[in-house]
């Protein structure tokens, strides 16, 4: 089996291989759009300039949820991000950038990535302003402009009512890919990234447009940038057009019981149905089967539900770059909820080719976890080996084993996807409680004052942050450190976001910033 990951593994990396003036809206309130049906947001994601056309449910007023922007070109050894001044960006200001990180990762052929990443640069740290502007038929500007805040690198202005977003990533990387050893990258291949992102509304409902029915196109142009745009082709479908609309929600229900009536025991078999449904509570795929990893490869889920991205997973990396559109559907069971801390396991990545997954065990973490990917490991990598793999339906349910050496308490079922609908894209997660070994509850205490500065009402809160699950109980089992994915541990996954972000209001050196007594062992993630 190890030798068969390995062997899929390296399989996987051999697949990957003058703008017209836009009438802006007005600050004021007048400006707001008049329509009684909900905002929807615009998930927008360029990639050297490009973008796959977008067909647009009419009828929704819609705001900037997310735009993504990646430059990408061939580079030298170790030339930093030049190649990216002379490319599709060389109209940035690029004064001031400097290196500020190095990495080195695992690679799933068993070679290293080396991953440098810059900073500082004018137009990285600068104020900015993006524009996005609905085109006819014949090019020219069609009904009013929308107008965003990108806001500064260290601050975010809660009374801008043009909107400002939680999350802004604006940086570069020299990427080094297939080097033998750390240190030496000779005969390996490189490449410059730039990423441009931005993400989580504060005020979603303030800033919206009616995007006219007739509009063929919609073009984005950035203020640090000036006379240049980027370009996505649209269209239009009504509501009745589709057995479903906007909104994407999550649902876990049982389909097994106790044996006993009353809770599970070590060793027994627990069944759990996903239910996929958008905003109006329509079901997004019937009871009993989702769509194989191939329908979601080939563009043939018109739902929007997405599986594993596996060329937007081999170019993601934790706060720089894609995170949230890797698209990852995960389930996990772990528990009892009141043992939960971060494992200090790390997972073999060729265990993700077993039916069950172990993230967490009783003996070394003091509590378990186990889960899969969904479609499975085995079938998406195997794909590679046995195309026949990628036509198999997925169920619905996934069923798992209660560890035998479980602790007795409260359990936790949680499972977490993202659905790109016309243009909407969303992260959401559900979970569900179980009961094991006893009938008595247990109750998880939080040991960090995360909910202090997440607030659902400022937009940041986890309801719509990151996977779109607000139950904190669910991040301890599926963040362990993981065989080609270290920083995927908990600790480290939280501090390499607040160390790198310039707007997190405290000192990463102050342990009791966040949490609520003095954590024991080292302050992982946290730059020198």
């Amino acid at each position: 089996m190890q030798q068969m990951g390995r062997f899929v593994f390296a399989a996987l990396l051999g697949a990957l291989a003058a703008c017209n003036s836009p009438k802006e809206t007005s600050s004021s309130a007048s400006a707001l759009t008049a329509s009684a049906a909900p905002s929807v947001g615009l998930s927008l994601y360029f990639v050297n300039g490009q973008m796959a056309p977008l067909n647009l449910l009419s009828g929704s007023p819609r705001y900037l949820s997310e735009i993504d922007i990646v430059s990408s070109a061939p580079a030298g050894a170790d030339d930093g991000v030049a190649a990216l001044m002379s490319g599709e960006l060389a109209g940035l200001d690029w004064s001031g950038v400097r290196q500020v990180e190095e990495i080195w990762a695992p690679a799933m052929d068993g070679t290293l990535t080396r991953e440098r990443y810059f900073r500082g640069a004018a137009w990285m740290d600068g104020d900015s302003t993006f524009t996005l502007q609905p085109l006819g038929a014949d090019g020219q500007p069609l009904g009013q402009a929308l107008r965003v805040h990108a806001g500064r690198d260290a601050v975010t202005d809660d009374d801008d009512v043009d909107g400002s977003f939680v999350v802004r990533r604006f940086s570069a990387r020299h990427v080094a890919s297939r080097c033998s050893l750390a240190g030496d990258c000779s005969g390996g291949s490189f490449r410059a990234d730039a990423v441009i992102s931005l993400r989580d509304p504060k005020h979603p409902g303030r800033r919206a447009m009616e995007i006219p029915p007739e509009a063929t196109a919609l073009r984005l142009a950035w203020s640090a940038e000036p006379g240049q745009a980027r370009t996505v082709a649209i269209s239009s479908s009504p509501r009745s057009a589709w057995s479903y609309g906007y909104g994407f929600q999550i649902a876990l229900e049982p389909v097994s019981t106790p044996a006993n009536g009353s809770f599970y025991l070590p060793g027994e078999q627990v069944s759990l149905r996903m239910v996929f449904k958008d905003g109006e509570g329509n079901n997004l795929f019937p009871d009993g089967r989702l769509p194989s990893y191939g329908e979601f490869f080939f563009g043939a889920v018109p739902s929007g539900v997405r599986y594993l991205d596996l060329i937007t997973q081999a170019q993601a990396r934790l706060y720089y770059a894609l995170k949230h559109r890797e698209s990852n559907p995960l389930f996990i069971i772990s528990g009892p909820v009141d043992k939960l801390k971060t494992a200090s396991s790390v997972v073999d990545p060729n265990l993700f080719f077993a039916p069950e997954v172990p993230f967490a065990n009783a003996a070394q973490d003091g509590y378990s976890a186990v889960g899969q990917t969904v479609p499975s490991a085995a079938i998406v990598f195997g794909g590679f080996f046995n195309p026949m793999l990628w036509g198999l339906p997925t169920s619905d349910v996934f069923t798992a084993h209660i560890p035998a050496d479980a602790q007795p308490g409260t359990w936790l079922a949680a499972f977490k996807a993202r659905r790109e609908f016309g243009g909407e894209a969303l992260n959401r997660g559900a979970v569900l409680e179980l009961q094991v070994g006893q009938a008595e509850p247990t109750s998880f205490q939080s040991k960090t004052r995360c909910a202090e500065c997440h607030e659902s009402e400022e937009g940041s809160g986890f309801g719509q942050l990151l996977h779109g699950l607000s139950d904190r109980r669910a991040c301890f089992g599926c963040h362990p450190s993981l065989g080609i994915e270290f920083d995927n541990a908990l600790d480290i996954r939280v501090h390499t976001i607040h160390d790198r972000s310039k707007r997190f209001p405290g000192r990463m050196a102050n342990c009791a910033t966040c949490h609520l007594a003095p954590p024991a062992g080292p302050q992982r993630g946290v730059l020198p």
